[in-house]
């Protein structure tokens, strides 16, 4: 008598193996989903703000009725993706009144968890500056007698164009103080 190799209910092997798949579809289904998601970030991970701070102030050139600064802001990407920057615009506020603004639309790109250094050029009038100086001497020498000793209080705002097409807009808000070496 020969003796088959198949099982002997055709309806127990079947259901043996559809439960083999139901448990490898199971185990497959987080991987499925998370290739379904693609870009979009997953509902438990929450990517960070980028990190935007005020680095440098340079004096580029003293004109008859502006002044030129060049900013250095140093932006930090505390995330695990990199991103470029297409643009950036800025108003620099000292003591709460408009002290300069620009734009720059030096592309850079931030890699993961790395920082770069983006300068923007400032335009501010020449009345601005010399209003400013004599308000804060005037300040200084009020409250300090002929020693100046309070720092500038600072604002910058605006916005950083991402991307490649520099569609994807972040805008920041920064504050912060500046020694002056007197």
């Amino acid at each position: 008598m020969k003796r088959s190799l198949l099982p002997t209910s055709v309806f127990a092997a079947g259901s043996r193996c559809r439960s083999g798949l139901i448990i490898l579809f199971l185990c497959c289904l987080p991987l499925l989903l998370t290739g379904c998601l693609g870009t979009q970030s997953l509902p438990w991970g929450s990517e960070e703000d980028l990190k935007i701070a005020l680095s440098d102030i340079e004096l580029q050139e003293i004109k008859a009725l502006e002044t030129i600064f060049l900013l250095k802001l140093r932006v930090a990407n505390p995330n695990d993706t990199a991103t470029e920057i297409r643009s950036i615009k800025c108003e620099l506020k000292i003591n709460g009144e408009l002290f300069a603004s620009g734009i720059s639309d030096e592309r850079q790109g931030l890699p993961p968890f790395g920082t770069i250094s983006v300068p923007v050029v400032v335009y501010t009038s020449k009345f601005a500056i010399v209003g400013s100086v004599i308000e804060i001497l005037q300040k200084d020498v009020q409250q300090y007698g002929s020693k100046p000793e309070e720092p500038l209080n600072y604002e910058l705002t605006g916005q950083l164009n991402l991307g490649q097409d520099g569609k994807e807009v972040f805008p920041y808000e920064v504050a912060g103080k500046i020694v002056l070496n007197r």
